[in-house]
């Protein structure tokens, strides 16, 4: 299986060209021009268009690049807030077959209370849920204790070593936010130095989910040295009514995050 990045000409997303034998995938291609130059390229004998979560930047694509390619839609099944024209819905636990290889289908909310994610092994599509040394954000219809969940309890069993493709690379100001709440962290200042000079044309910044387990900030809520500075430092986050201290530091992550004015 191959995942190839594609970076849209008129917003920062990355969207992802999924292929296996002479099948492919598109996974949120809201740049319908460059979506369909690049499968015209590969000329796979089938084509199909895959929605993370409904909102514009990434679903914004589908009518066009189904019209030009005939390529079905699959789309998160029972979407509340943002539902995606589709002609399969997807729920958790379904899979999707490419070529020789499987995706399994999570449902992932928090970012939305739609969105899915697409795992098979060694390779995780994470849409919007996270991103290197970030999580998604919860102002458009998201809710920060479903991230938590998703972060803590449906996606924790996945393997370090599995390399996660995000719809945006928000890396260099997602590892100064790490820096600013623990200034100590050597793993993400080493990260922010080694990818100093990475241009958007390099593609976007991948890690592993072992990496970021490592320094990332969203990832390690349990950590009880960051809880308690956290509650020491940044007090005017900490939302005292929630109880589970890891859920309440990741929603104070969260908080800190919406504000960050770094650079």
């Amino acid at each position: 299986m191959r995942v190839q990045p594609l970076a849209s000409t008129f917003t920062d997303n990355f969207f992802w060209l999924v292929t296996d034998a002479d099948d492919a995938l598109l996974v949120d291609p809201i740049d319908a021009t460059v979506a369909i130059d690049a499968v015209r390229r590969e000329a796979p004998s089938r084509v199909r268009i895959l929605t993370t979560h409904g909102h514009p930047d990434h679903a914004g694509g589908n009518a066009e690049v189904a019209a030009a390619l005939d390529a079905r839609v699959l789309a998160p099944a029972d979407a509340i807030h943002w539902p995606v024209p589709h002609d399969r819905g997807l729920r958790h636990g379904d899979s999707i077959t490419l070529g020789a290889s499987a995706f399994d289908v999570h449902h992932a909310p928090g970012h939305t209370d739609d969105h899915i994610v697409l795992h098979a092994p060694g390779i995780l599509i994470s849409g919007d849920v996270f991103f290197v040394a970030g999580a998604g954000n919860c102002r458009n219809g998201g809710d920060p204790g479903e991230l938590y969940r998703t972060f803590h309890q449906r996606l924790a069993h996945l393997p370090d070593e599995t390399r996660f493709h995000p719809g945006h690379d928000y890396a260099s100001r997602n590892l100064a936010f790490c820096l600013h709440v623990e200034p100590d962290n050597g793993a993400a200042a080493a990260l922010r130095e080694r990818i100093a000079d990475h241009a958007r044309s390099d593609g976007p910044v991948l890690t592993t989910l072992g990496e970021e387990r490592a320094y990332n900030p969203f990832h390690r809520v349990h950590d009880e040295v960051l809880q308690r500075r956290l509650r020491e430092r940044f007090p005017e986050a900490v939302d005292h009514e929630v109880q589970d201290p890891a859920e309440q530091a990741f929603r104070a992550l969260r908080h800190l995050r919406d504000s960050f004015q770094g650079p």
